[in-house]
């Protein structure tokens, strides 16, 4: 092996691993997001259909979430969020369904 090709492959290693550490530093600080934007997660529970205005923002602000686990998950597949991901799509699934019977415009931008 010549010298220059050495240096390459040692150079494009560290950058490689770099990288690396780069994407697992990235899953790191996703993941403390997430756990801050679930604590903050308005409940469903305590808003009426009725009235729609919050009910609307509160379905939307799920689904947003639910959208926002995700992609972490998709780009961070041993993320702690790995296994509720399943359970997020279907709330988003069902949540997207009683959004769009209650007829509600979306108010959020992604």
């Amino acid at each position: 092996m010549n010298v220059r090709v050495a240096a390459f492959v040692l150079v494009a290693g560290g950058i490689a691993a770099n990288a690396g550490c780069a994407v697992a530093a990235d899953c790191a600080t996703a993941a403390a997001a997430l756990v801050k934007a679930e604590s903050e997660l308005p409940l469903i529970e305590v808003v009426s259909p009725a009235d729609r205005p919050p009910y609307c923002i509160t379905l939307e602000t799920i689904m947003v979430f639910a959208d926002r686990l995700k992609a972490h998950v998709a780009q961070c597949p041993s993320s702690s969020f790995a296994p509720a991901a399943p359970d997020w799509v279907k709330t988003r699934a069902d949540y997207a369904k009683l959004f769009t019977q209650t007829k509600c415009k979306r108010t959020l931008l992604n």
